[in-house]
């Protein structure tokens, strides 16, 4: 039997080509494509359609303040945003109250057999608080957790929220292992507890293009401009390590609250001729862009709010395209990366160590094109998306038989 299903997130792509990371919509329009009956609820923004179908997921897009004044949620996340602009914190009742007002319609409206809440806190405390309040007990909650709401948001009574969204959750999903074993530390029924990543698109899209020529000099990262990516301190470590290789050149892809801190910081460290920022590009453009850089490079730390990866799909996508990767020995981005065999790691915020490692890619090209080899072969059988959605399918079936 067809199961119906409301995905609830704080951010999902707003048009077609949006720069928006489409994770939580791959996930949803490959569960229809196995037959489930899927919704979505997510935060309206300026230039997005109210309600649309996109590939069989009908979207309802909730308006929580006048459309020009609606930037609480895109273009680098709630915690980066708020983090840019304490007055943001005066939209999060609105936006609380807004999207909680709006599931309570969509529930009175149609019968679903399931709520999947992307983010602990504020979609999983929201499903809770409107199912307890309706006293609905027929309808299983489904809540996963990407990182952020799980690492920051550690103090009284944030830490009790997401305790408490943990214990009423019928079945819960965190993308690493490493958010496992914190999430086993707060609530006694760890059996409700299983990894389950999003996926990447590596048998059809994140592969090596083949008309594209790989430079030996060209240094990528991709993803959003904000502290916990580490950009800082990769720039810092290409000032280090262009005294050796004058020739290197760094592309930076994605946008971000941070972009004009890391661009005046470039040109302090006087790496402005080698650095480029090419803003946020579509999942689409991103495989040649990944077949054309020697190295794709994951500086992440653990910024000063805790945040930190919760995996890593840069990674996992940069490797889908036979692309060599150095990243931050995080305990999430070791579930991927097997330094030395599939990659390389490096101690986090140390830009003397990074840039050690991204010279011992650079100037090894046959260790380079070997870890690039591994790579592709090491993800496809994990984190495709057929691999997921299958998981997915199978805890659905599962939680709602």
């Amino acid at each position: 039997m067809s199961k119906k299903i409301l995905v609830l997130a704080s951010t999902f792509p707003r048009w077609v080509n949006d720069t928006t990371p489409p994770f939580v919509l791959e996930l949803t329009r490959r569960l229809v494509e196995e037959g489930m009956s899927v919704d979505v609820l997510a935060p309206h923004a300026q230039g997005a359609k109210r309600e649309e179908a996109v590939d069989g997921v009908t979207i309802y897009r909730f308006k929580y303040f006048f459309n020009k004044l609606q930037l609480l949620n895109y273009d680098g996340g709630i915690l980066a945003n708020l983090k840019k602009n304490k007055w943001l914190y005066l939209l999060v009742p609105l936006f609380l109250i807004s999207q909680a007002y709006n599931l309570i319609k969509l529930l009175n409206k149609n019968e679903y057999d399931l709520i999947h809440a992307h983010w602990l806190i504020p979609q999983g405390l929201i499903s809770v608080f409107v199912l307890k309040l309706l006293r609905n007990k027929k309808i299983k909650i489904l809540s996963t957790s990407h990182g952020g709401d799980l690492f920051t948001f550690q103090i009284t009574p944030f830490l009790q929220f997401k305790k408490w969204v943990l214990a009423s959750s019928d079945v819960i999903t965190v993308v690493s292992n490493h958010m496992k074993e914190i999430c086993e530390t707060m609530i006694a029924k760890k059996e409700k507890i299983h990894v389950c990543s999003m996926g990447v698109d590596l048998s059809d899209t994140f592969k090596p293009v083949d008309n594209i020529e790989r430079s030996d000099s060209k240094i990528l990262f991709v993803g959003r401009l904000v502290e916990k990516k580490g950009v800082a301190t990769l720039l810092e470590a290409i000032s280090i390590l262009i005294e050796k290789n004058p020739k290197i050149e760094l592309l930076i892809v994605g946008e971000g609250p941070e972009r004009k801190k890391l661009e005046t910081l470039s040109v302090e460290l006087s790496i402005q001729h080698c650095t480029k920022f090419w803003g946020a590009k579509s999942p689409k453009q991103l495989p040649e862009i990944y077949s054309s850089a020697s190295i794709t490079v994951m500086p992440s730390i653990v910024d000063s709010q805790n945040d930190q990866e919760g995996l890593g799909l840069v990674a996992i996508e940069a490797m889908g395209c036979n692309c060599a990767v150095v990243a931050s020995s995080l305990p999430a981005v070791k579930d991927i990366i097997d330094d030395g065999v599939n990659g390389v790691l490096s101690k986090p915020g140390d830009e003397v160590e990074l840039a050690n490692a991204l010279e011992r890619v650079l100037m090894n090209k046959e260790f380079r094109d070997q870890i690039a080899a591994n790579a592709r072969s090491s993800v496809l059988e994990k984190y495709d998306w057929k691999v997921i959605t299958n998981k997915y399918k199978e805890l659905i079936h599962s939680v709602c038989s």
